[in-house]
């Protein structure tokens, strides 16, 4: 029995929608889980301080130009990509106790999203063990339940294992449409340094206090108006959470789709006496598009 099935009934939806914990396999995942298409521009250019100045509008203006650029991606429905897993469980110094480190590929098709586990280790008190075979094994099952499930279940079931796909993203992580707007106050904070490069960096809070509300900072780039990194929370924590924190780059692939370049999440959730700490990074590489689903 996990930790999520332990707890009150009245906070087990809540903390499944925020995260997800597959007993034995030590492996998390958050709106990544939150998650699982996102994106990050082309190489930035090098901008002066005036330069970038002149590029900050007023706030409504800023968010309306991000808006269009997210608009003007092409739809992604079909894409398999590399990716690099690690879950750890923390101590109560953020140290990792037991870390799951996965290679694997994901390809998602339509509804479907599947995952072949190419390797996977487990190292817990400076003991490493392979358990490839039984993460496999998982995968399979669940992707071959996916076949057997309706779309709308499909869909919820990916949502509380933290697979988005674009769509969701758009509407929980990045809500810079006509329709989402209206509900969240936005600031321009000035300009900020991304990795040596210069960005403008705005501050999103959500009018309205709940737990399925993300809010936090976004790094945009100067020119092209891509969301370059999302460092996000949730406006408003219940009594278990602790403290959540979702930092997650963005990537635009040659063909203009946007995808999830890196997602780094970190959790603590105190149930009666319990302390639990984890903290997942899944970084995807090598993307291929397929092409649309018949």
């Amino acid at each position: 029995m996990s930790e999520v099935d332990d707890m009150p009934k009245r906070w087990k939806r809540t903390t499944r929608a925020i995260f997800v914990q597959e007993s034995r396999a030590g492996r998390v995942a958050v709106f990544a889980t939150v998650i699982s298409l996102f994106y990050l521009s082309s190489p930035l250019k090098t901008f002066s301080a005036a330069k970038l100045s002149a590029q900050i509008t007023d706030a409504a203006g800023l968010v309306a130009k991000i808006g269009e650029r997210l608009a003007s991606h092409p739809k992604l429905d079909s894409w398999q990509a590399k990716a690099h897993s690690t879950t750890s469980y923390m101590n109560s110094a953020w140290k990792p106790k037991k870390t799951t480190t996965t290679e694997k590929t994901v390809t998602v098709d339509g509804g479907l999203w599947s995952e072949e586990i190419l390797s996977a280790a487990e190292t817990e008190d400076g003991k490493t063990r392979d358990v490839t075979k039984k993460l496999r094994e998982k995968a399979r099952a669940r992707a071959e339940k996916q076949k057997r499930q309706s779309a709308n279940k499909r869909k919820n079931e990916q949502r509380s294992r933290g697979r988005r796909n674009v769509d969701m993203i758009r509407d929980e992580a990045l809500p810079f449409g006509p329709g989402k707007r209206p509900g969240y106050d936005f600031t321009v904070k000035g300009t900020a340094d991304l990795n040596g490069m210069p960005v403008i960096l705005l501050q999103s809070r959500s009018r309205v206090r709940s737990a399925e509300k993300l809010e936090g900072r976004y790094y945009i780039h100067p020119d092209t108006f891509d969301v370059l990194r999302a460092e996000l929370t949730i406006a408003k924590r219940p009594g278990p959470l602790k403290r959540m924190e979702i930092k997650v780059d963005f990537l635009v692939l040659p063909e203009g789709h946007m995808v999830m370049k890196k997602a780094d999440i970190r959790i603590h959730i105190v149930i009666i006496i319990k302390n639990i700490r984890i903290e997942a990074v899944e970084t995807y590489s090598d993307y291929v598009v397929r092409g649309k689903r018949p």
